[in-house]
């Protein structure tokens, strides 16, 4: 069989993409769990760990313990995968966090269904009276009139957006799981309470963290909306250092990205972008918005916080001096 190797920076991500070709074809006509294993000749721990890697690559969502669900996305050229295994799916959706209301349900603590796996040891109380259970990367506490959901998946792709999407597809395919295991009535609502996206090996985050340094971008309520640093995710048993620029919002995201190509094939000396003597006063700190074109719609009301993790920044002066390197790094570049 062929292998078909992708560069992440070391990482090999798939093998055997023949078999796993040849299952997903099989799984397009129809067939189940049963049939697969008797036409591949396989076992069901051989099977499972076949179709997890199928999962990971984003073409099928497994749901419950028999469910197969097709996305239409290709093997050999994904559109999103929940594991690194191509540097140009360079954006990451991550720490996505959602409440699921069930309008329908007044205490979901009284149950049965939910009283007998508590019984059963299938779940756990916590201490403020919710309980909790796993699946399948999300941590799940079921509240007395709400489900909160904890992922820890990521979602790999060339746009942000699409990250977004399969993380909201991947809650409303848990909702249906949590709703029949349960015996939930009526219909759900979804809500995202916290979303962060990446692009992974930045050049400039790589930089910036080579300076020892990390960055945030605030808001006046001091709230972080774009930052840098150095994210680590486990793919196939290995740490990877991510040299991240993350943000909050997926479109600004993919802007940023833009902008640091065309950066790049400019060989960072665009100088009309930079050449407003970036950081002489806090009127042009300000105004930062022709180096990063990301942060138009935050021009306003922005202002720019750069914090360094050894010392921090008190002073204007001392702001300047961390502007000028971020200056002289892009025109040397």
């Amino acid at each position: 069989m062929n292998k078909c190797e992708h560069d992440n920076r070391g990482k090999v991500a798939i093998k055997n993409l023949d078999a796993l070709e040849q299952t997903l074809n099989l799984i397009k006509i129809g067939k189940g769990k049963g049939e697969l294993r008797k036409l591949l000749k396989v076992s069901p721990s051989a099977l499972a760990n076949r179709l997890k890697r199928i999962e990971n690559l984003g073409a099928i969502n497994l749901i419950g313990k028999y469910q197969i669900e097709i996305t239409g996305s290709s093997l050999k050229h994904p559109e999103v995968t929940r594991t690194l295994v191509d540097k140009k799916l360079n954006k990451r959706g991550h720490a996505n966090n959602f409440t699921i209301l069930f309008p329908n349900e007044k205490n979901l603590w009284e149950k049965e269904r939910i009283k007998k796996e508590f019984s059963q040891k299938k779940i756990k109380k916590l201490g403020f009276g919710s309980y909790q259970l796993s699946y399948k990367g999300f941590t799940i506490w079921i509240n007395k009139n709400s489900l909160t959901i904890y992922s820890s998946n990521s979602y790999f792709s060339k746009d942000a957006l699409k990250s977004k999407f399969w993380a909201l597809k991947d809650v409303d395919n848990l909702s249906k799981y949590l709703k029949g295991r349960f015996e939930l009535r009526g219909i759900y609502g979804i809500k995202c309470f916290r979303e962060h996206y990446g692009i992974i090996f930045s050049k400039f985050a790589e930089w910036l963290l080579g300076q020892k340094r990390k960055m945030h971008v605030k808001d006046k309520g001091e709230e972080s909306i774009l930052w840098i640093d150095d994210s680590m995710k486990d793919n196939i048993g290995d740490k990877v250092k991510l040299k991240e620029f993350e943000g909050k919002n997926p479109q600004k995201i993919n802007t940023v990205d833009e902008w640091g190509k065309d950066m790049d094939e400019e060989g960072w000396t665009k100088t009309s972008k930079i050449k407003g003597e970036i950081g002489k006063n806090e009127k042009e700190i300000a105004n930062l918005k022709g180096v990063f074109p990301v942060m138009e719609d935050y021009n306003k009301n922005l202002k720019l916080h750069i914090e360094v993790q050894q010392a921090q920044l008190k002073t204007q002066k001392e702001t300047q001096e961390v502007l000028k390197l971020i200056k002289d790094s892009i025109i040397n570049k």
